[in-house]
Order: C-alpha cells, then structure tokens, then sequence
C-alpha cells in the first residue's frame, strides 16, 4: 500500500478534503460548459427565443437578434428570465442539480479510488493471512486510520508466525520426547524383567548368583526413576509449573554432601573424586532441592563421560559478587562443534543413545533451567585439561525479584 501524493494524518479529513474539491469541480465544470454551449449556439446562430412566454410572442431584445425596426437588441436581458413560467424555471433547476449532483458524485469517486484501492489491498492480505498466507506483511504508506489498521494487521500477523512456530517447536519438541521416552525407557524395564525371572529361577542359579542378579536389577531401577525423575522435572520446568522455594542453605555443605552421595556411582565407574573449597561455609538463600538436582545432573553427567579420565574434581570458590561451583572430568574432550548445543534439551555428544552413557538428554539442560531460575549462569568447555562445568551463583540477589513465598515477580523501577 505505497501511497503517492500528500498523505492525510486522519481519514475524515481526507473524505472531506476530497468532498469540497469534487463540489468546486462540479461548480467550475457546469460554468465551463454553460459558457461552452453559448459560445457554440452563438456560432451556430441559435439565440433564446423566450421559452415561457405566450406562442408568437418576441422577446424584445435578443442576444444576436434585431428587431422589426432594424435596432440592434443587447446580448443578455435579464428581464427575460422573470418573465419565464414555473415549470421552466423548475425544469432548469433540476438539470442543474442533476448535473451537479452527477459530476460531484464522477469527481468525488476518482478522488476515492486510492482508498478504495488501499482498502480492497488490505482486505485481500486479510484474507491471505486467514487462509495461511502469512508470508508478506501489507506495504504501508498511509498515516490515516487504514494505515494504522494496517500496522496492526502487521503485528499481529508477526505474533501468529511466532506462535505458529512455537507451536511447531513444541510438536517437535513432544515427538522427540515420545521417541527419547520409548528408547531410554524400554531398556531399563527389559533389563529388570530379565534378571528379576534369573533372581527367581532357584533350579538353576544358587543363591549368591540371585543376589547378583537382584542387585544389578535394584541399580536398572534406579536408573529407571532417575529417567523418570529427569521427565518430571522437564515437563515442570517448559510449563513454568517450578516455583522456587527459597531458603537458607549452606552451599558448600550441600555440593560436600552430594558428592560424598556420589562416591558408590564413583566406584562404579572407578573414579576418584576430589573435592576442593576456598571457603568453609557459604549460606545463601536458595532453593536447596534445586540446587541439588542441578549439582547431581553435573556429577552425574562428569560420571558417565570421565570415565577414561580415572578421576573428577569439584571445586567450589567464592569470589567478590558470585559463588562458582566447578566440575571437572578428564574424559573424552567434547568437539568445538557441540559445546554450543550442550545445554540444548535431548542433545548427546555421542550421537547415539548408548546404554553406557544412557539418559535422556535432559540432564544439563535441566541444570540449565535450574540455575538460570536463582539469576545465575551455566558455563562449559574443554579441552586438553579436561571438561569443565561451572555454576555461576550471585552471592546477593537483586532486591524486588523473588517476593514472599518464592514466587518470581518483575522488579519495579
């Protein structure tokens, strides 16, 4: 909708603008051509005859015309016309009005061509964009209201591309879960029901053996309720269902204490770990659960991946404005490539789901979600000296985000 010419700020201005030209058009044509049609009869010898008066009544003086004396009569008599009956002068008030009423009606439709142009431009990209079509915006070039209807036709096409692909992202994002949930949770549950049925086969395999075997078959569901626990709490976290419970917590005490939980899953994967602090003691006010998840998720993730490394350092230190929690493993180095897409929800290194290494894929990215929730930040690299993950927690939270009962609200300025 590219307008040319002067552009109106309002729409009725504009109607009205346009409404006393096309009268004034009207006006100057009807002149035009009455001056027009006396300059052709005055060629053409046709003079006013008197309409109105008796039959066989001369008028007495005539444009062009000379009487019985031979004396020259003037051009225009006035007095003619009052001497005109009713029904002439009323025949030619209405051709006037007709005829002004039809070249205003001519004039003020060309002047109205452009809106109605602008209007049926506007009216057919409405219906693109109900059919769909949502792949140009409208041209505006008014300031009136149609170009503000257009603006507004505008935004809201852009708010439903973004929901479109929101919602597209979202379907995405349930087929991939369906396909993580059917892989990563099949196996666990198959692996269970195996060595449960060789637990409870006493014809074949003596007691020390079936101990075994409901050993390794407690460790698969483990395993099980963390999947499980990891989908509880991405669905919780994408609906914005967490709210934060915050509290008095001793940091370091709590990372101290989820390492000293890890150690048998160390064992496990022999690994030693070595745990390392600046500082004794660091209350905060967090979300202690939360921030154990995310500690585990780390440790967990530091677990099945430095293996090859044969051990893991934790390392807490408190600086001016934050408190960083570091895990390191010396495992496989993690390529350039994949260090942007770490924390991306079912994202994995390897590329495939292997049942060594297996998750969801959900783990860092719900680290991710956790941390950001207490206003931190989640960093990662690796290289040579290992692959290395830090949380990044302000040691003060900023006045007027967290209200009473932990629900986040917007700072007030």
């Amino acid at each position: 909708m590219k307008g040319k010419g002067i552009r109106f700020r309002s729409l009725r201005t504009e109607l009205i603008v346009y409404a006393i030209i096309s009268m004034g058009l009207a006006v100057l044509t009807e002149i035009a051509a009455g001056c027009l049609i006396y300059v052709v009869s005055q060629a053409l010898g046709i003079t006013y005859q008197g309409y109105g008066r008796k039959p066989g009544q001369l008028p007495d003086r005539m444009p062009g015309y000379r009487n019985r004396d031979g004396m020259s009569a003037d051009v225009l008599n006035y007095r003619r016309l009052w001497r005109m009956d009713h029904h002439t002068v009323l025949v030619i008030l209405l051709v006037i009005i007709v005829a002004s009423t039809s070249l205003f009606i001519i004039y003020f439709l060309l002047f109205m061509k452009r809106i109605t142009r602008d209007m049926s431009y506007i009216s057919d990209s409405i219906t693109h964009i109900a059919t769909g079509d949502m792949t140009e915006d409208i041209q505006i070039g008014r300031q009136d209201e149609l170009g503000e209807i257009a603006r507004n036709v505008n935004e809201m096409q852009e708010q439903l591309r973004a929901l479109m692909d929101h919602e597209r992202e979202a379907l995405q994002t349930n087929k991939d879960l369906i396909t993580c949930v059917a892989h990563d949770l099949r196996t666990p549950v198959t692996s269970i029901m195996g060595y449960l049925e060789l637990a409870m086969d006493t014809e074949h395999y003596p007691v020390e053996e079936r101990q075994n075997f409901a050993a390794i078959a407690l460790r698969k569901s483990q395993r099980l309720e963390r999947l499980i626990q990891d989908l509880f709490s991405y669905t919780k976290l994408m609906s914005g269902e967490i709210t934060l419970h915050r509290g008095a917590i001793d940091l370091i005490q709590l990372v101290e204490q989820m390492v000293e939980e890890f150690y048998p899953i160390f064992q496990d994967f022999g690994l030693e770990c070595e745990f390392q602090s600046n500082t004794d003691s660091q209350v905060m006010n967090l979300d202690g659960e939360l921030i154990a998840r995310a500690v585990q998720n780390l440790l967990s993730n530091a677990s099945k991946y430095g293996q090859d490394g044969k051990r893991i350092t934790v390392h807490v230190e408190k600086l001016e404005q934050e408190i960083q929690i570091t895990v390191i493993n010396f495992g496989q180095i993690i390529p350039e490539e994949s260090l942007s897409h770490i924390f991306d929800k079912f994202y994995r290194v390897e590329g495939s789901r292997s049942t060594d290494t297996g998750g969801t894929g959900l783990g860092l990215n719900i680290a991710y979600e956790i941390i950001h929730l207490h206003g931190g930040e989640i960093r990662v690299s690796s290289n040579i000296q290992g692959t290395q993950f830090t949380i990044a927690l302000p040691l003060e939270i900023e006045p007027g985000i967290i209200s009473e009962g932990g629900e986040k609200r917007e700072k007030q300025p």
